[in-house]
């Protein structure tokens, strides 16, 4: 009896080893369900960052509108706003910039989702083989039920021998009752006392054995009976057990491969909404480049038409500097002949204010015109300081340009070597005692004169190519009329009596 329960022993271990290897296979169905929950929950946060960004980018195109609506207007009322709007609309491409930037980071981000999810696809199906194996196993333990339910019944063929062998006891038995019978007949005086002792010995050693035996064979039946039906009755467990792990596992995996369907359907939602983004920032930067393009050609027609009204107004202005001159040395010689033919000072006074009020009117000027990168930025007659700027964006060679004063005529001439660079200056400082200050020694050139060579009440400063072209000018100063008639008052008479 020892040796049969120890032969049992390895289907325990392989029963242990079935629940063990079903344990694992729960155990790692519950990471892919926890998996599939956190995939589930990137997705979630996936989509509340595309909603976050789709309203930023509406923000940022409602205000796109709201700027280029009042840059516009901006424009038309003042041109000199120019240069901030257009700071303002490469600030606002630079921000759409990062934001094309941050959705091309989410749909990597995507990406990388969906790599995830062919991951755990992957995963699921490695699951379903082993499922598949398992089964297999389940298989195996069919047949070793079926084998032990073999080896019942063969136990019970033996039992149907040993009664069988009983009966032919019993029969030979009876064989031998015939035989005492026979023999009896013809020894019947003789042996009536010892078959009398021996039939009642083999009755009694005859019940003996078959109680014996009854109880032999009860026992062995009671005993593999009970040992085979708790196996059964564990191995049925063991097989309801596992098919309802297996319809688990079954649920589970289709509500895995649903989620996962579901998850692909939400993706490729996003996917669209997605395009259709990226399709409706691709036609708003389309119309914000045409608006753009429109606003930039308004904006240099209207720079143009304010060149040409400053060019109208130089223009005027140089007219109205030369009649200016003119009148000046028409009125020094009329004063001198005056003086020479000594006329009084009343009619001089009479005849001063009955002049041109244009002379009178505007006693400081300061104006200036430029045809090419290099221009005059700044003038002082006092100081005798002039300031030039190249507003180009490649270095100037200044071999043969010159700067002239138009009232002294004094000239002066860049060296050849002189080269000034893209957004450079360069001063010219003047007089006897004409030093440069520490500004001008720091942040530019600088060329020093030892003699006067503005006119410090007004002056012209002409700067001019090596082919004699004006290509700057800058007037400064006060007009000398008033001076000059004050000091003519009398011969200003005797021009009237003429």
């Amino acid at each position: 009896m020892a040796s049969k329960r120890e032969s049992f022993s390895p289907m325990k271990s392989k029963r242990l080893d079935e629940k063990q290897t079903l344990q694992e296979l729960n155990n790692r169905l519950e990471m892919y369900v926890l998996r599939v929950k956190e995939v589930q929950d990137s997705r979630d946060v996936a989509e509340k960052e595309l909603e976050t960004i789709r309203e930023r980018m509406q923000m940022d195109l409602n205000m796109t509108k709201t700027r280029l609506a009042k840059e516009l207007e901006d424009a038309r009322k003042q041109l000199e706003f120019e240069i901030d709007q257009k700071t303002r609309l490469q600030v606002l491409e630079q921000e759409q910039h990062t934001e094309l930037v941050k959705l091309r980071i989410q749909v990597k981000e995507f990406g990388d989702i969906r790599t995830e999810l062919e991951q755990t696809q992957a995963e699921l199906a490695k699951e379903k083989e082993s499922s598949k194996a398992a089964k297999e196993a389940l298989a195996l333990q069919t047949t070793s039920l079926q084998s032990a339910r073999r080896k019942l019944k063969d136990l019970d063929k033996e039992n149907r021998k040993l009664q069988s062998s009983l009966s032919d006891t019993v029969n030979e038995l009876e064989q031998l009752k015939q035989k005492t019978s026979e023999f009896s007949l013809t020894r019947d005086t003789e042996i009536t006392a010892v078959r009398k002792e021996m039939n009642a010995k083999h009755l009694e050693a005859l019940a003996a054995w078959r109680r014996e035996t009854e109880e032999r064979m009860h026992n062995i039946e009671a005993e593999v009976r009970s040992h085979f039906e708790g196996q059964i009755e564990g191995l049925r467990t063991q097989v309801e057990e596992t098919n309802a792990e297996l319809d688990q596992l079954k649920v589970e995996y289709e509500r895995t491969a649903n989620d996962y369907d579901e998850s692909l359907k939400i993706r490729q939602s996003l996917t669209d909404k997605l395009s259709t983004l990226e399709t409706q920032y691709r036609n708003e930067r389309k119309k914000f480049q045409e608006d753009r393009k429109t606003y930039e050609t308004n904006i240099d027609a209207a720079r143009q038409a304010r060149l040409a009204k400053e060019n109208e107004f130089n223009d005027l202005m140089d007219i109205k500097i030369a009649l200016d001159a003119e009148i000046a040395a028409y009125r020094s010689i009329l004063d001198r002949e005056e003086s020479r033919v000594g006329l009084d000072s009343a009619k001089h006074k009479k005849r001063k204010l009955s002049t041109t009020p244009s002379a009178t009117r505007q006693l400081k000027r300061r104006k200036s015109h430029s045809t090419g990168d290099l221009r005059i930025t700044y003038l002082n007659l006092e100081q005798g300081r002039i300031t030039l700027e190249n507003t180009g964006s490649t270095p100037l060679p200044l071999t043969g340009w010159k700067v002239t004063s138009k009232t002294s005529k004094h000239v002066f001439t860049f060296p050849d070597d002189y080269v000034i660079q893209p957004g450079g200056q360069v001063s010219v400082v003047s007089g006897r005692n004409a030093t440069p200050s520490e500004e001008e020694k720091e942040a530019m050139d600088f060329y020093v004169i030892k003699k006067a060579m503005w006119n410090p009440q007004a002056d012209i400063a002409l700067l001019t190519n090596p082919q004699d072209e004006v290509v700057s000018s800058y007037a400064e100063g006060t007009t000398l009329d008033e001076e000059e008639d004050a000091a003519d008052e009398p011969a200003k008479e005797g021009c009237g009596v003429m």
